[in-house]
């Protein structure tokens, strides 16, 4: 496990994630005090859970594209599956903390949308299943927005921004992806 942290989940990149996250959801969610730190943390761990499960659902396809990677050469993927699984209840649990049942419903819908796709998708990644795997980011600040059943201007404006950051990001970042080959 720590090879495939140290591989798919760099500090370079997922902190500032984190930070954007968190930044929006508490600044334009209404969260008020010193709780930026706990939705950094909050983010960072959904970021986790999704790139996990986002990797497990693509290991067939990066068998192709990525045979180097941890997962694609591991023997067995019980450990990661259950540490998966684990991070869906440590933040089910810390929706429902953050934000009560609504915060907690919107994580759901993200759940069955994001593995709704993972199940129908075709064995290839396209333009329209990486934008909506990347809708993970703005859902997020949904999530942890103190108010996720009637999000504000700047709540909608500000998870469009990292929904755009997010994609951008994608671009440039990753030249396997769809989206990046659009734009070359």
């Amino acid at each position: 496990m720590i090879a495939y942290v140290a591989e798919r989940f760099s500090p370079a990149i997922f902190l500032p994630a984190a930070a954007a996250i968190a930044l929006v959801s508490h600044r334009a969610g209404g969260h008020a005090g010193d709780s930026w730190l706990v939705d950094v943390l909050l983010a960072l761990l959904m970021i986790a859970q999704f790139r996990l499960w986002d990797d497990l659902a693509d290991r067939d396809i990066d068998r192709h594209s990525h045979p180097e990677r941890v997962l694609v050469r591991a023997k067995s993927t019980t450990r990661y599956v259950a540490i998966c699984l684990l991070l869906v209840e440590v933040n089910a649990v810390a929706a429902w903390w953050r934000t009560g049942l609504a915060g907690l419903v919107a994580f759901a819908i993200l759940h069955l949308v994001v593995g709704g796709w993972y199940v129908c998708r075709p064995g290839r990644r396209t333009i329209a299943g990486d934008l909506l795997v990347l809708s993970k980011y703005p859902a997020f600040v949904v999530v942890l927005s103190a108010e996720p059943t009637s999000p504000s201007l700047a709540l909608v404006l500000g998870a469009s921004a990292v929904y755009v950051g997010a994609c951008l990001f994608e671009i440039w970042h990753d030249s396997s992806s769809p989206l990046a080959r659009v734009t070359s």
